[in-house]
């Protein structure tokens, strides 16, 4: 699979959409850095730790956009990294999360793409180094008709044309969907649907892996309110693979709470019979585009996911705080390895000092369990960071922070023991909006 033209087509799709909006700055959120950090186990090694300085270039880029037919958003968070004493390869780090909708004709038919670019694991059950991380990219493409039955119902009807590819694995595949629905208009801002979908999943190696046809029905509750948005799928998912058939409970529920005017309340939670690329797409909408290695797994099986992430904000004037928790398991059909349950947990505080100067208070941990591979491990990490805004444009970021691991890995018992510090040195350049 040609991973430059994957990364390729994400960059194209943000710079289509910065063009887009380029008559107008107006919600776009971009910032260029330039720094670097030095490890002292940059291989993350029980035992001989090699020392490393890593350079490195950063993107972030944030679209939200709805003008007149087209609707976009971006989120894109790159560091493409050159290890000055070659413990690795020059990478290109992060991911990118985008859509874009044009409507032909309002409220009636659109044209979707949507693409996500991220990470995943080669092996999860190893130590999160550069060499243990691939690069994929999910695309999807097509068409949403709505049909007006009346003044309050409409039937629904949508196809999607999508590719899944890999850096690393022959698990490139191709799928096409197709989705049929019946929505009837509670009030204004409540609306209940039953739908139907069926899916084609194709891999490009069809000697290693197995095609599948996966089908669901559901239904689904979208709600907006003053201080609440809530949307709900419950239904139930059949899977047919080489005359065997799994099913499994199809469920969703992501709800956001203003609790008060500085505080919000995030939940997502769910059960479905899904796969890599999707799980993909669904970490990077409720976690976010990340420069570090996430969670996601590439297998060439599909597997149940059950999931379940809360999170708590505060924005206050001085002082900023967030918390979130997560949990999930995974039940493979057929590369019981890969079985897993994790749980985890990210917090972090900011306090603004003075008009140009803030510090920042972070950790994390994460615990999962392989029980089927008898690999079981937790990993934690602290940081503190200074930012101090040069002028409207410009800032300096000084950041340290200790990664430590504690269990096993594939190779054997006790093998994941390690600690690294790093301190990062970052110029960031925003652009004046």
């Amino acid at each position: 699979m040609n991973m430059a033209r994957t990364w390729g087509g994400a960059f194209a799709l943000a710079a289509a959409l910065l063009c887009a909006a380029g008559a107008n700055a107006q919600g776009i959120d971009l910032a260029v850095s330039v720094g670097g950090f030095h490890s002292d186990n940059v291989r993350r090694e029980s035992v001989d730790e090699e020392s490393q300085t890593v350079g490195e270039l950063g993107l972030r880029l944030g679209i939200e956009r709805a003008t007149g037919r087209l609707n976009s958003h971006v989120s894109a968070n790159l560091a493409y990294r050159n290890y000055f004493d070659d413990a690795y390869d020059e990478d290109l780090r992060g991911g990118v999360d985008a859509s874009v909708t044009y409507w032909f004709a309002p409220e009636r038919f659109s044209w979707v793409i949507q693409d996500n670019l991220g990470q995943a694991f080669i092996d999860p059950r190893n130590v999160d180094t550069p060499d243990n991380q691939q690069n994929a990219n999910f695309f999807s493409t097509g068409p949403d008709l709505r049909l007006p039955i009346g003044d309050r119902t409409s039937v629904l009807v949508s196809g999607r044309w999508s590719q899944a590819s890999y850096e690393e694995f022959d698990a490139d595949n191709q799928r096409f969907t197709g989705t049929l629905g019946l929505e009837r208009r509670l009030s204004e801002r409540t609306a209940l649907s039953v739908n139907a979908t069926a899916e084609r999943v194709e891999y490009d190696n069809e000697v290693l892996n197995s095609n599948y046809d996966r089908q669901s029905g559901y239904v689904a509750l979208q709600s907006e309110g003053a201080r609440t948005t809530l949307a709900v799928q419950a239904g139930y998912t059949a899977l047919h693979d080489f005359g065997d058939t799994t099913d499994g409970p199809l469920f969703d529920v992501r709800l956001t709470r203003q609790m008060s005017p500085r505080t919000t309340l995030t939940l997502n939670a769910g059960t479905a019979l899904t796969d890599s690329a999707e799980a993909m797409r669904r970490d990077q909408r409720i976690i976010g585009v990340e420069t570090e290695g996430g969670l996601s797994i590439v297998s060439t099986d599909p597997f149940q996911s059950d999931y379940a992430s809360i999170g708590w904000a505060l924005e206050g004037l001085r002082t900023s705080a967030n918390l979130d928790v997560n949990w999930r398991s995974e039940d493979h059909e057929r590369e019981a390895a890969l079985n897993r349950d994790s749980i985890g947990a990210t917090a972090r505080l900011t306090r603004h000092i003075g008009p140009r100067l803030s510090a920042g208070l972070y950790g994390g941990w994460t615990k999962q369990d392989f029980e089927d591979s008898d690999v079981e491990f937790d990993e934690w990490n602290v940081g503190v960071d200074l930012n101090w805004e040069l002028s409207a444009q410009l800032g300096v970021t000084v950041r340290g922070d200790r990664f430590e691991g504690s269990g096993d890995t594939a190779f054997g018992v006790d093998q994941r023991d390690f600690t690294e510090n790093r301190i990062t040195l970052t110029l960031t350049y925003t652009p004046r909006r």
